[in-house]
């Protein structure tokens, strides 16, 4: 009877420390005013990302682009988005460049802070010799590791694999930027540099439809869409009136908006 009680009391104890993810919304400030992020993260691992015009979900495992142009709404596999735009850089004459040596870093485990009410561990990215990195090049994130939130980093992470999959796409990515990736995907992130912070944190249920995709469409038929947008901007810009501003160019012409520490302007996106 003893060994019974105590069983189960450790197994109240263990279920009370257990936090499983749950529906989540963060909203999150971009710096210097520059909008929002909203992140929508059901705790079946469905997530939706919008930051402006750019619209990222995960469902099923699986990372989707959402692409709003001129005949309407439609989603794209991540995998083969990425390489419908690499195809059409390289078609357009572009050329991966060589990143610039940025030296040897590390990332390391400074202390706490707390984050609209949410407490997470400072990281800090710092050159291992100072005097042979580029002046004032550091990084820090506030990151929470609760499973309650594990969905919400990784639906943030959605973003940081776009831009580091566009800085391969436009020649590779350094040892600064590869350890930015690496701290942000250590969970739930509360502040990066002054770009991004949390403002509030919401719980409760999520809607299933947040998460429902436009039509999907393969690679084959994704770059025939493409193609044909860029080719129909084109034209309309090649006929405004001189003096007129430019117009905005689709996918394969502007770079998808990476991580948040970068600010590469992003094709149009519902």
């Amino acid at each position: 009877m003893i060994r019974f009680c105590i069983a189960a009391v450790a197994a109240l104890a263990l279920a009370a420390c257990s936090k499983a993810p749950e529906d989540v919304t963060a909203h999150y400030a971009v710096g210097g005013g520059a909008g929002t992020v909203i992140v929508k993260a059901a705790a079946n691992g469905d997530a939706r990302l919008e930051s402006g015009q750019q619209a990222l979900v995960h469902k099923g495992g699986v990372d989707y682009m959402l692409i709003t142009d001129s005949k309407g709404s439609v989603a794209a596999n991540m995998t083969d988005f990425l390489a419908v735009i690499g195809e059409l850089m390289r078609e357009d004459g572009a050329k991966p460049q060589t990143p610039p040596a940025q030296g040897d870093f590390e990332l390391t485990k400074t202390g706490t802070d707390t984050v609209a009410g949410i407490k997470g561990e400072i990281w800090r990215i710092t050159p291992k010799d100072p005097t042979k990195a580029p002046a004032g090049q550091t990084s820090d994130a506030v990151i929470n590791s609760d499973p309650a939130f594990a969905h919400v980093g990784k639906a943030l992470s959605m973003q940081t694999r776009l831009g580091a999959a566009m800085q391969q796409l436009q020649g590779g990515s350094g040892s600064f930027d590869k350890l930015i990736q690496e701290m942000l995907d250590k969970g739930m992130v509360l502040r990066f540099d002054n770009t991004l912070k949390l403002d509030k944190l919401e719980k409760g249920p999520i809607d299933a439809k947040t998460f429902a995709l436009p039509a999907v469409l393969d690679k084959a038929a994704l770059k025939k869409r493409l193609t044909e947008e860029r080719d129909r901007m084109r034209a309309a810009q090649a006929a405004a009136p001189t003096g007129q501003p430019p117009i905005a160019m689709p996918p394969g012409e502007a770079a998808p908006a990476p991580a948040p520490k970068a600010a590469a302007p992003a094709p149009r996106k519902k």
